[in-house]
Formats: C-alpha cells, structure tokens, sequence
C-alpha cells in the first residue's frame, strides 16, 4: 500500500524538488529577498579550504524564517545541489566549501501568516578561486563592512 501511494504521488508531481502546498485562506507573500553578498560575479579571495563564506541577503518584513540553496552548476537542480538550508532563521548564513570553483545561490522566504513562499531570488554566482593559481593580483582587494577581503570580479568570471 505505501509503494503504491508513493507511487502516486510521484506520479503527480512533476518536480517533486519544486513542490510547494499553498493555503488559499491566507495572503499571497510578498517579493522575494534581495540578495546582498557575495555580489554576483565576485571573487571571494580566501585560499585555505575548507572555508565558510557568509551568505548575506536583505530581510523581507514578516518573514518567520529564508530558506538558502548553493549549487555547483548555474541550473538548480538536485543533482547539482551543494547545501540546502531550510530553516535560517535570520539574514545571513555561514556555509562551508571545502573545494574551489564556481557557486550559485539563491533564498526564499517564508511565514506561518502567507500562503505560499516568497518566490526564489535572482540566482547568484561567485568564485571561490583556484589556490594553485595565483589571482590576487587581479582584483581591487576592498574590504567590505565587517572587514572581511574582497575582490571585484574579474575578467571572464561575470
């Protein structure tokens, strides 16, 4: 009996990775959230790995809790999924990478008092460079508001 309910299930839902239940009684959510660091196309200058970075986006009012997903390929999808968080309850997380390459993120927000979650942000990418090749001297190397070192993207990895 399981098998089959499971099966029907399956059956009915396209993309089960996608799938959300709505509650009509209650109102529709509002934007979705906007994405503050890592800026798209940014190289995050930090050769040691494994090494957290510190995903920052803008608070949507009357969010109860953002849910944050890092891919390793720009096509969401459970085959490329890096982390999947689904229950920060404020306007950052810290994730860990314990390889180099290119990542994208994106975050939704959700609330007990909407029907639905917010739609999912722009998708983001960043880059965590290579550390047997040398490419600190290719960025601005500003530091940001809580001081952490920063590289404007670089030729090509927009």
């Amino acid at each position: 009996m399981r098998l089959l309910l499971f099966w029907l299930l399956l059956a009915g839902c396209q993309d089960p990775f996608g799938f959300e239940p709505g509650d009509p009684t209650k109102p529709d959510p509002p934007g979705p959230p906007v994405l503050k660091w890592p800026e798209n196309g940014e190289m995050i200058v930090n050769y040691a790995y494994p090494q957290d970075v510190v995903l920052e986006w803008f608070a949507v009012k009357g969010a109860g809790f953002y849910q944050v997903e890092v891919y390793n390929d720009s096509v969401p999808g459970p085959g490329s999924l890096h982390v999947r968080r689904p229950d920060v309850a404020g306007s950052s997380v810290g994730v860990r990478f314990t390889r180099w390459g290119f990542y994208y993120w994106r975050v939704r927000a959700a609330s007990r008092s909407w029907n639905n979650y917010t739609a999912w942000s722009e998708l983001r990418r960043f880059l965590l460079p290579d550390p047997s090749v040398d490419n600190r001297g290719e960025g601005s190397g500003r530091t940001d508001a809580a001081g952490r070192r920063r590289e404007q993207a670089i030729a090509g990895y927009r």
